[in-house]
């Protein structure tokens, strides 16, 4: 029984290295990818390569993803998991243009959290954050104009958040000149 067991594992192959330039995101920010999902070599699946990262390493990562080529910044969005203790999940898209290459970095912050801005490297992403601040209430550090982009600033609480009332203002502040 040991000897077919010893045959199994030897039989059995090292897992395939990440791609280059996984790699060398990983290393350049050591403690700032926590899993690589969708790649040859990761840890999981995904249908885009993605890059899950330290919420105090969010700068840092997109830095070193810039520096192998994905310097095209597409989106970036929230989603609210109430149940989970970093509730909020953010989500960005970068592209390599010239190698047709995408790849996805995925953060996770608690309610009340803040990120490090990408408006230093990507400047598109100033006004994303402000609407992601905006409905989510999450923090931007960094950000040039973080303010309200879509709701007045007097505006309580942030809609796009699964615990904030179907009733709108009205349930949240009876006195609100939003509330119908």
């Amino acid at each position: 029984m040991a000897d077919q067991e010893t045959a199994a594992a030897a039989n059995e192959s090292p897992p395939p290295p990440l791609p280059d330039w996984v790699q060398q995101v990983v290393a350049a920010v050591a403690d700032g990818v926590t899993a690589v999902l969708g790649v040859e070599g990761g840890s999981g699946a995904s249908d885009v390569p993605t890059l899950v990262v330290a919420p105090q390493r969010w700068f840092e990562v997109a830095a070193a993803a810039k520096a192998q080529g994905f310097d095209f910044f597409c989106d970036v969005a929230g989603c609210d998991y109430p149940e989970r203790p970093q509730r909020l999940a953010i989500v960005a898209h970068l592209r390599d243009l010239d190698r047709g290459r995408l790849v996805r970095l995925e953060t996770a912050v608690a309610a009340d959290g803040e990120l490090a801005s990408w408006e230093p490297l990507f400047p598109g992403a100033g006004w994303p954050e402000r609407e992601i601040y905006d409905l989510f209430g999450v923090g931007w550090r960094g950000n040039a104009d973080l303010r309200r982009l879509m709701l007045p600033d007097d505006w309580d609480g942030h809609p796009l958040r699964r615990d904030y009332p179907l009733e709108g203002p009205r349930a949240l502040n009876p006195d609100s000149p939003y509330a119908l």
